[in-house]
């Protein structure tokens, strides 16, 4: 008979409810139960998981805290990892979120800050995920295991100026002025989300109303592609834009 082998993770001390699901799982995984600095679970020293159930997911995002963890967690792990669980019907429709907003930003982390996302149906689920993500990296890869104290190279400000570079057609100094101007990256995409392209009567774009109007440098074409990157608002038809008019 096989000898199973168990791994070995790093489990922040406020995920209670994953550490009695793992618990149960003693015989393929064992864990440390501490205060970490950056991450909720760490597989190795280049391998780390943030845990978001869904509604803490959307209120993160519209707090401001996901993007700003999700950075630490890029700055200090080759690996980064979100697992999202539980982002099923009752969250969609409890929340008061868009749902194009939601998806919106899951592209947003998965196409531009390059994090993998993984979604789970429940806790349990999320016990399966860990268990085979730490076997393939302590078994197979023979990776080993520490915690990692976050980065402190960029300040708040700058980590949120870097979420806004991930946007289309911008760099460091239209980032620093929409966080200027708005604060922080959530009310920057909801600024960007209010801001209404401008059409003449043929149906072309012909400039912006709304938050952006106000800063220079930032037109319909911007407008436009990050709607769609964040949103998933189509570009706009001009022969359909026309038939509205007429």
């Amino acid at each position: 008979m096989n000898q199973i082998e168990q791994v070995h993770i790093i489990v922040d001390h406020r995920e209670n409810k994953l550490k009695v699901v793992l618990d149960k799982k003693k015989e393929k995984i064992s864990y440390e139960s501490k205060q970490l600095d950056i991450a909720d679970i760490v597989i190795s020293k280049d391998v780390a998981i943030e845990r978001k159930e869904g509604f803490d997911f959307v209120t993160s995002i519209m707090d401001n805290r996901l993007f700003e963890q999700l950075l630490r967690l890029k700055d200090t792990y080759e690996y980064p990892i979100l697992i999202l669980e539980g982002l099923n019907n009752e969250v969609f429709e409890n929340t008061g979120m868009n749902i194009s907003s939601i998806y919106g930003a899951l592209a947003f982390i998965s196409y531009k800050l390059g994090i993998s996302v993984i979604p789970t149906r429940n806790i349990e689920d999320t016990a399966i995920v860990v268990e085979r993500i730490a076997y393939r990296e302590q078994i197979k890869d023979s990776s080993p295991i520490f915690s990692r104290k976050a980065p402190k190279q960029m300040s708040k400000k700058e980590r949120r100026s870097f979420i806004i570079e991930g946007l289309v057609d911008i760099g460091p100094k239209k980032a620093n002025a929409l966080i200027e101007k708005f604060k922080n990256p959530y009310q920057v995409f909801k600024a960007i989300k209010r801001t209404e392209i401008l059409y003449t009567k043929t149906g072309n774009p012909k400039g912006i109303s709304g938050p952006l109007e106000e800063l220079t440098g930032f037109g319909w074409k911007f407008v436009e592609k990050n709607q769609r990157l964040l949103f998933g608002k189509k570009k706009k038809d001009p022969q359909k834009k026309i038939n509205e008019l007429y």
